[in-house]
């Protein structure tokens, strides 16, 4: 029964819930929510709980109780027999937010939870990441909410049936609408708690302080003194070594010059040296020359004489040469002529041995002609033999290889028929292994697309993660950028407070202590006398720039005393007479006179006029005539020029004319004037500083407090950006694990496959070949058959051939042997005959051997005899040359000891004039080096006083971390050594009296001061924020209180109405167990159902226990009404009325979106749309929308 879009009037229903790995929903579910009744049903254990369940995971139960289960991991799918188990379970709840209801400024809201297995927990509002917080606080006070009554499960029934009424509390209050105000007071308080540890820490480090300050103080001024003189001492000391630096730089100066002019004069004399080392140098070269022209004629000489002496001895020899001719000419013709006696008789015997040589021959020719014919009958023989041998050895070859064909064929065949065979059992364990190989490969390909699913989700997982990452990271780095901004104006906000607040304090000190007032000031201020006002000074209020003139104006006047009559001030001199303090001038109001404040009108009118000096302050009216007596007659206007002009005016006489500047001119025509010899301020221009400090510093505490609120805002949003990058980072890195667990799994099934598809191509391959090999086989065995029986029968006919063969060869052999024997005897008659010629032949050689030999000797003995003559004649011919060879050595000889000698006188003479020259090379080396030993010792001495310089401006940078160049900044150019000397004296003994310094102690005291102001402001902010907090409390009680009886009030009157529609009549109450306690008090439900008498819920029967929880459910929902509405099996026990009373009352309820778990037909029938879940696979649910008609067997 369809109902009216009355619902969407209140602009907030859930629209779609995603659910995935939670629980039984492996796969990923939608249910869409659409408007009126929805009813989810199934049979049991097909999980229709589960989305009541992922609903209040959704929006953020923490117990695992409350979902049915021990621990919170136990939500994620654990996995079936045939699915794996999930690392992560996902619910998504979108509600529409169309009239903004939710605080958000999204028309839709998807609140998403995420669980990991490893326990960690994620929460997003619209895919941000947030916190369980945020999310609670988002639905808080809706009726939406796990502790609210938005999901009522029989769970939920039992708990507001329970014994305890104090348990019943929750669901009043949720609906009362104080949750939020009860939360805003557990967090006051909390603060509130805070706050008073604070301030008791705070307390504590006060007094901490205020025991050390003063001790601080006293050391900081001991320092700030040591400082001081320690700076003055460091001036000096710099002058006085820059003053030594100063006359050791004018010495070496001086050094220098005399340096120079050594220098000088070392250069001309080394210059007349070197002229006389040319000089030298000349000569000795000149010397060598000599020396060599001696040494070459010398050399020369003793080559003549060598020269003469051969040619005499080679004279000698000619002459002995000449006779040795003579009688080799004699030897040499005698052996001639015995060498031709020789020849003729050798000759002769030749001719005799030529004539028995030619009938040998004619003998061996015939022996050789005979035994050539017998050689050829043996050979012919010897060949029919070796033909009729090679014919037997034939056969007998044949014989041999056709029994080897005949056996080798059979061991063909054998080996065929066990390829045969071999080939048979393989092709038998193929088909098998082919069986297996398909099984194996549908599995694989089955794992291969469940892995590549689970890589995908992975892949998709990761590209989200590293999306969201890298928003984070963005988002990280602005706000880092942004913290790193702040700190840096925070530090500079901190630095500059903290200069401020020490001069601030300072002049507070020196304002409380009266400082710049004279001691009777300071006394009578103290005394508690009655009747003293104050002083002038703290009486007035100057405007900014004017002080400088208001001061100079009443000069001493400022430290006058305002007192009521004239009594005060006669006690206060008494007083001051008998402590002997000084004197002070005392202003009674009773009797002091003004002056009279008229002036002429043109002077108002003239520039430079800035007003009387009276209208230029400010005070309290009754001290006018005090201040008119003071400043009645004084005229502040701009510059002196202006004063001069003014003073010359008509009717000014008697007026005092003051500039801005302090300069004055008296109404007797006196001017004063010039600088201030300080720039110390004066007391109003304290005063007036003091009063611009304290605002700057006002205004830049609150600068410094938003900056800080901004950054610890900033700090915490890093520390969640920082949590959640961490988290993802965790993540990216378990999702990239997975993936590549998955991407490895997918490569090794990959090869898998690939292995087993190309051993299937491979089995296949081998299957043809083994059926082919088969065929031939077959083939080639019929083929070994009829070859094996060819090659038996050739063998019959080959052993025939070769007995016929052998008996030819026997006569054959006969014939030849005897052949053989003629051919040998031949032979030997040849070889005898071929001997004799051979001796013959041999002894006619060695014959003309002899005479060519004696031809050879005696034309040798010719050539010898021809040349002795050839030599004899030339031996007569050198012997007239060598005569006229050795007259002209004789005579060069002479001439070239003539030549020596005149070089030699040379030479001495050079030598001579050599040594006086270098007697005067001497003397000027002498020269030199006096003068050099002059000069090293002066640059000995400059050095000396450059390293005093040096050691100077060390000692700068060692004693005070300048160098030279920084120090001439401290020179005072009236510096007087002596005075100096004396006053750095005076300093060292100033700095021994003070003693041990504490100089840390003057940042100590400046940093305890400050943070002792900082931690009074605390205090005084801290007690002021628990006043504050107190009255929120205060206040939120009152809230609570206020709205919860109102609810209260009006379920009472709603659960009333509620019980009768449902049961029929009866009545029914709602009691608080205690009125004077209703915030902490328990609630007693008291009914009577029709025909019973009044009772105590406790008392009634399960049934009706049942329906009284849900007239209370209803009646809530009425006071006020949740957009959307979860019942999960609460009319389980009811009977058939019942639930049709319960069903018909629901409908009432148009504005809120109902979903049912229900088992009972009764409340189908009045659902819009029907969800229905079943279980197809075990342990796997799945969701089935049905229209209203539509049937299906959910079973």
């Amino acid at each position: 029964m369809r109902r009216g879009p009355l619902w969407r009037d209140t602009g907030l229903y859930f629209k779609r819930i995603d659910i995935q790995g939670f629980k039984s929903f492996a796969e990923p579910v939608s249910i869409e929510f659409q408007e009126g009744i929805t009813c989810i049903v199934g049979p049991n254990g097909s999980g229709k709980s589960n989305i009541a369940d992922a609903i209040r995971w959704v929006l953020g139960e923490q117990s695992p109780k409350m979902l049915r289960g021990g621990k919170m991991e136990e939500v994620i799918f654990s996995g079936t027999e045939n699915r794996k188990s999930k690392g992560m379970a996902e619910v998504t709840l979108v509600i529409d937010n169309t009239d903004h209801i939710l605080p958000i400024d999204y028309s839709e809201v998807a609140i998403t939870r995420r669980m990991y297995r490893s326990g960690e927990s994620c929460y997003y509002i619209n895919k941000v990441p947030c916190r369980l917080r945020d999310i609670r606080e988002l639905i808080m006070d809706t009726g939406i909410g796990v502790e609210g009554y938005s999901i009522i499960g029989q769970g939920r029934i039992a708990y507001i049936l329970s014994d305890k009424p104090e348990n019943r509390r929750q669901i009043f209050e949720e609906a009362a609408g104080i949750m939020k105000y009860r939360t805003k007071k557990e967090e006051s308080e909390r603060k509130l708690e805070a706050a008073k540890s604070n301030l008791d820490r705070v307390n504590d480090i006060i007094g901490e302080i205020e025991s050390r300050i003063d001790g601080l103080r006293e050391e900081s001024i001991k320092a700030t003194e040591y400082l001081e003189l320690r700076e003055r001492y460091k001036r000096i000391e710099i002058n006085i070594t820059l003053k030594n630096i100063e006359n050791l730089e004018l010495k070496n100066e001086y050094i220098k010059d005399d340096i120079s002019e050594l220098a000088h004069r070392i250069s001309e004399v080394e210059q007349e040296k070197e002229s006389v080392d040319k000089d030298i140098a000349q000569n000795k070269a000149q010397n060598e020359e000599l020396d060599t022209l001696i040494n070459t004629g010398r050399d020369r000489l003793l080559t003549l004489i060598e020269e003469i002496s051969d040619l005499s001895s080679q004279n000698r020899l000619r002459k002995e040469r000449l006779a040795f001719i003579e009688k080799e000419k004699q030897r040499l013709e005698a052996e001639l002529a015995s060498l031709d006696l020789r020849k003729e008789k050798e000759e002769k015997n030749a001719v005799e041995i030529r004539t028995g040589l030619e009938k040998l021959n004619e003998e061996y020719e015939e022996l050789k002609k005979q035994a050539e014919e017998k050689s050829k009958e043996v050979a012919a023989l010897e060949a029919e033999a070796i033909e009729m041998q090679a014919l037997i050895d034939a056969n007998k070859d044949k014989i041999f290889e056709c029994h080897s064909r005949a056996s080798e064929k059979k061991s063909e065949i054998n080996s065929l028929l066990n390829l045969k065979d071999t080939l048979t059992k393989r092709k038998e364990q193929i088909l098998a292994e082919s069986q297996v190989g398909d099984a194996a490969g549908i599995n694989l390909e089955e794992e291969y697309k469940r892995v590549s699913s689970e890589r995908d989700e992975a892949a998709e997982a990761l590209k989200h993660i590293e999306q969201e990452s890298l928003r984070l990271k963005s988002v990280y780095s602005e706000a880092l950028s942004r913290e790193k901004l702040l700190n840096h104006e925070l530090g500079e906000r901190k630095v500059t407070i903290g200069q401020l607040s020490a001069r601030y304090k300072m002049i507070e000190e020196m304002e409380s202590a009266y400082e710049g007032y004279n001691e009777a000031v300071k006394f009578i201020t103290k005394s508690g006398l009655e009747g003293i006002r104050g002083v002038v000074a703290d009486l007035i209020s100057v405007s900014s720039g004017l002080e400088r003139a208001i001061e100079t104006a009443l000069g001493a006047s400022l430290q006058n005393i305002i007192c009521s009559e004239d009594k005060d001030a006669q006690k206060a001199i008494e007083m001051l007479k008998s402590n002997k303090v000084g004197r002070l001038t005392f202003l009674p109001l009773s009797s002091i006179r003004p002056y009279g404040t008229k002036i002429p009108d043109s002077l108002a009118k003239e520039t430079g006029f800035k007003g009387l000096g009276v209208d230029c302050i400010e005070f309290d009216e009754r001290y006018r005539k005090v201040m008119e007596h003071l400043l009645g007659r004084v005229v502040i206007v701009e510059n002196l020029q202006h004063a001069v002009r003014m003073s010359k005016l008509p009717g000014t006489g008697g007026l005092r004319f003051v500039t801005l500047d302090g300069d004055v001119i008296n109404a007797s025509g006196a001017i004063t004037g010039g600088a201030y010899r300080n720039k110390t301020a004066g007391l109003l221009e304290r005063k007036a500083e003091a009063k611009s400090l304290g605002d700057k510093l006002s205004r830049l505490r609150e600068e410094q407090e938003q900056l800080v609120e901004e950054l610890e805002e900033l700090v915490a949003t890093l520390e969640e950006s920082r949590r959640q990058i961490e988290d993802l980072d965790r993540r990216y890195r378990e999702k990239q694990l997975e993936l590549f667990d998955r991407e490895n799994e997918l490569k090794r099934l990959s090869g898998s496959l690939s292995d087993m598809g190309d051993l299937k191509a491979k089995r296949n391959r081998e299957l043809s070949s083994i059926e082919n090999e088969q065929e031939s086989v077959d083939a080639m065995l019929r083929e070994l058959a009829k070859e094996a029986s060819q090659a038996e029968l050739e063998v019959s006919e080959a052993e025939a051939a070769v007995e016929k063969a052998m008996e030819d060869h026997a006569a054959i052999r006969k014939r030849l042997e005897e052949a053989k024997e003629e051919l040998t005897q031949t032979r030997l008659l040849c070889g005898a005959a071929a001997s004799e010629r051979n001796n013959a032949e041999q002894m006619l050689g060695r014959i003309r051997g002899y005479v060519e030999e004696y031809e050879a000797e005696a034309e040798k003995r010719r050539e010898e005899l021809k040349a002795l003559l050839g030599e004899k004649d030339g031996l007569f011919t050198d012997d007239e040359d060598q005569k006229k060879l050795l007259e002209g050595k004789e005579a060069a000889k002479i001439e070239l000891e003539e030549k020596i000698n005149k070089a030699v006188e040379d030479k001495q003479l050079i030598i001579r004039y050599i040594e006086e020259i270098q007697q005067k090379r001497e003397s000027l080396d002498k020269i030199i080096a006096g003068w050099q030993t002059d000069k090293h010792e002066l640059e000995l001495k400059l050095a000396k006083n450059e390293i005093q310089v040096e050691g100077y401006k060390e000692k700068l940078w060692d004693d005070y971390e300048i160098s030279y160049l920084q120090a001439m900044d401290f020179q005072n150019r009236d510096f007087v050594m002596s005075s100096a000397m004396r006053e750095s004296r005076e300093i060292r003994n100033r700095m021994k009296e003070l003693g041990e310094v504490n100089v840390g102690a003057i940042k100590e005291y400046e940093t305890v001061s400050e943070r002792y102001k900082f931690l009074t402001e605390q205090r005084d902010d801290l007690i002021s924020a628990m006043d504050s907090l107190t009255q929120i409390i205060e206040d939120m009680d009152k809230n609570i209180k206020r709205n919860f009886k109102e609810s209260f009030d009006r379920i009472v009157i709603n659960f009333e109405e509620a019980f009768k529609a449902l049961f029929g009549g009866g009545t029914a109450e709602l009691r608080l167990e205690d009125e004077s306690r209703p915030l902490e008090t328990g609630i007693d439900i008291i009914v009577q159902p029709p025909g019973k008498k009044l009772q105590n819920i406790n008392l009634l029967s399960g049934g009706e226990k049942t329906m009284t929880a849900i007239a209370l459910m209803f009646a809530i929902l009425k006071t006020k009404p949740t957009p959307f509405c979860i019942l999960d099996e609460v009319e389980a026990s009811l009977d058939e009325v019942n639930i049709e009373r319960f069903a018909r009352y629901l409908r009432d309820f148009k504005e809120i979106q109902f979903a049912l778990v229900t088992h009972q037909k009764a409340t189908m029938e009045y659902a819009d749309v029907l969800y229905g879940v079943t279980m197809p696979e075990r342990g796997i649910s799945k969701v089935i929308s049905l229209k209203l008609g539509d049937e299906i067997d959910l079973n």
